[in-house]
């Protein structure tokens, strides 16, 4: 079904979601918008965050063996962020304690009616999804809310007009046109072990890690024991991330770690999963300090 909501009323509905559920979504602390859990729907913003939502079922850290299973309302997470659950689903989903958490979250996602600076996810299938819970698209005095579960529709909610549907398709134009999609056909066989940016990339590179850290699709972690077993978000750029005993390492430079992240977006990932390991979220471009830009690599590979 497709429904509305007054853009005002949004609050109200948030603040009965609060009456039921745990929400988590965008808010300001101090001069920062960050993804968070909300105590009242006067904290929330429509707006994209540096930092998407996925720890709120992929904690940055967590003891092996507890469990939760509260439900939750993930709000106003960007389509490129969504997407990227379906993606770590197919990853994670056979570890139960990842797919306990994932089975109480309701995800309410808001599409993106503006291109954002660094984003490019019209290239893969963004902004407005197929796959979805219920779809929130600013079209100006109102939300159009496309729902597949009519069980968190509020009693503010109203029946979308003709002229809505118009109005948002028009939007939708005015997006793709101002973002057209890059051209990533068959981009996987493309992919050159030897390509020769992977060493340029690396002169510039200072193994922070921030692309793995802001990446709403990378899902690699390590575990080790304190007062019990703890898993820990990891990174493919970190030079102890492939180190084994004996201190041998067979990603002991920098140009094969860097190689590693962009052959398994690009092309592993699809290999295995007929799709590519990203979103076009741009988050990796936005927060690299040397400003490694992988639109940029796109569009260089190889014919």
């Amino acid at each position: 079904m497709i429904y509305k909501i007054k853009k005002d009323l949004l609050k109200k509905y948030i603040d009965g979601l609060l009456e039921k559920y745990e929400v988590w979504g965008p808010k300001k602390i101090g001069n920062d918008t960050v993804f968070s859990k909300l105590k009242s729907g006067e904290e929330f913003i429509d707006a994209r965050t540096l930092l998407g939502p996925k720890e709120s079922i992929y904690p940055i850290k967590e003891k092996i063996g507890e469990m939760e299973s509260k439900e939750i309302i993930v709000m106003g997470i960007k389509s490129c962020d969504l997407r990227a659950y379906r993606m770590l689903d197919d990853v994670l989903g056979i570890d139960e304690f990842y797919s306990s958490r994932r089975r109480n979250v309701h995800f309410l996602n808001f599409v993106c009616t503006e291109p954002c600076e660094y984003g490019f996810c019209s290239t893969f299938f963004g902004p407005r999804l197929d796959e979805y819970e219920m779809q929130f698209t600013d079209i100006g005095e109102y939300y159009i809310v496309e729902s597949k579960n009519d069980k968190l529709i509020g009693r503010d909610f109203e029946n979308a007009t003709e002229d809505d549907l118009k109005i948002l398709e028009s939007k939708m134009r005015d997006f793709y046109n101002k973002m057209p999609p890059m051209n990533i056909e068959n981009l996987h066989k493309k992919m050159s072990w030897d390509d020769p940016r992977y060493r340029e990339f690396s002169k510039r590179c200072i193994s922070c890690g921030a692309c793995n850290f802001a990446c709403p699709t990378c899902f690699c972690f390590d575990t080790y024991d304190d007062d019990g077993l703890y898993r820990e978000w990891d990174s493919c750029i970190l030079s102890g991330f492939t180190r084994m005993a004996g201190n041998v390492n067979p990603r002991n430079t920098l140009d094969l770690r860097l190689r590693q992240r962009f052959m398994h977006k690009l092309r592993y990932h699809y290999e295995n999963f007929s799709y590519y390991l990203c979103t076009g979220c741009g988050r990796c471009i936005e927060v690299c300090p040397v400003r490694i830009d992988i639109r940029d690599f796109i569009r260089g590979v190889g014919p």
